[in-house]
């Protein structure tokens, strides 16, 4: 397992030269009460959505069963639902359950790693189409390409399936090397974000480290990701689109403005990191609104007939981290922390000489 980063609101040693490519944010505008929100403007007269920006949210990708056919929740249903999720954080160190190695590695990192889950949205899914606030079904060809893919890497159980755990499949409790249906053979084995290499596109909310930093040029944005230290650097000129050889971690992308709107298009995925069972085919549109002073809607659209019957689309708010600071720390510019995944890290480590024991113990004889 990576060694975890706290949540992030002091220094980001960013690239000198993108650094010094941006200009300096719009001066901040006042309207009186109730009146439309002007978006500020950079000196290069583009909407500013520069800033760092957290995408914390208890609100689930898909709908609950519990919410099934409840688009939104009322005022005490949201309430209630957040209490709920953010109860979780301080569950993690459960022993009551199974327990034994497998538990304990499922649940090494207790609430001490994990900073409290945001607040639910009304909305009871991320996902705003399909309407019923689930994935669309995947093509017979797309389950078993997935399915290949994963038993190839020694996993099984809910590991070996598209959707994951479910939601009353706790931590730590299918069994297996490390408790989530994953062999130790190689570091292959093991995810792309325990090896530290990308969290993948779209970074959708997670327990932590779930800020963004965006820079912006005249010809190009940077997007960084917290976690991983991701970097997006995309341009907001036309240029010709990598021949389909070509494959990226992240794909290829391209921004424009649609109105106050940027939107970014990406595709040449490579095959090595799939989301929800797409692999290099998939086409990803992404849109980023800032609706007021502390607020960007982020919306994004997956498509791959390959893959999935129809498209889906699924926002969350992305919220101005200077909103949320200041005060007791004093921090008035929020900054990430550099994301030193492997610094002091001995989770995988552990994992694979953990396995190399288990090989040689009498009862598993040698393999």
């Amino acid at each position: 397992m990576a060694h975890r980063c706290f949540r992030a609101v002091m220094t980001l040693p960013i690239v000198i030269a993108v650094i010094s490519l941006a200009p300096a944010p719009a001066a901040a505008q006042t309207k009186p009460a109730g009146a439309a929100y002007t978006v500020p403007r950079t000196v290069d007269g583009q909407p500013d959505l520069q800033g760092v920006w957290e995408n914390v949210t208890s609100t689930p990708l898909e709908r609950p069963a519990a919410f099934a056919g409840k688009a939104e929740l009322t005022d005490k249903e949201q309430a209630e639902y957040t209490k709920r999720q953010q109860a979780s954080r301080e569950n993690r160190d459960r022993r009551d359950q199974k327990p034994g190695s497998v538990t304990d590695v499922g649940r090494a990192y207790n609430a001490l790693w994990f900073p409290v889950p945001g607040a639910a949205m009304k909305r009871t899914s991320l996902i705003t189409d399909p309407q019923d606030g689930q994935l669309p079904e995947l093509t017979p060809q797309a389950l078993k390409r997935f399915s290949v893919f994963q038993e190839a890497r020694g996993k099984f159980a809910s590991a070996a399936t598209v959707r994951g755990r479910g939601d009353d499949v706790e931590d730590g409790t299918e069994g297996g090397v490390d408790g989530r249906g994953s062999r130790a053979d190689n570091p292959e084995d093991r995810t792309l974000g325990e090896r530290c290499l990308t969290s993948g596109l779209p970074r959708l909310p997670g327990a932590y480290n779930n800020h963004i930093q965006i820079v912006q040029s005249k010809d190009y944005v940077l997007i960084e990701l917290e976690m991983h230290r991701d970097v997006r650097m995309i341009p907001l000129v036309k240029r010709p689109a990598l021949p389909e050889s070509i494959r990226q971690w992240h794909g290829d992308s391209q921004a424009h403005w649609e109105g106050d709107t940027l939107v970014v298009e990406t595709t040449n995925f490579n095959d090595k990191s799939p989301f929800m069972g797409a692999f290099e085919t998939r086409k990803l549109i992404e849109r980023f609104t800032r609706i007021d002073a502390n607020t960007i809607n982020y919306e994004f659209t997956n498509i791959d007939p390959a893959v999935w019957t129809k498209p889906w689309t699924a926002s969350f708010p992305l919220t101005n981290m200077k909103s949320e600071i200041g005060g007791i720390d004093g921090i008035n510019t929020p900054r990430i922390f550099e994301y030193a995944c492997h610094e002091g890290n001995y989770g995988l480590a552990g994992q694979l000489s953990g396995a190399r024991a288990t090989d040689k113990a009498p009862q598993f004889g040698s393999r």
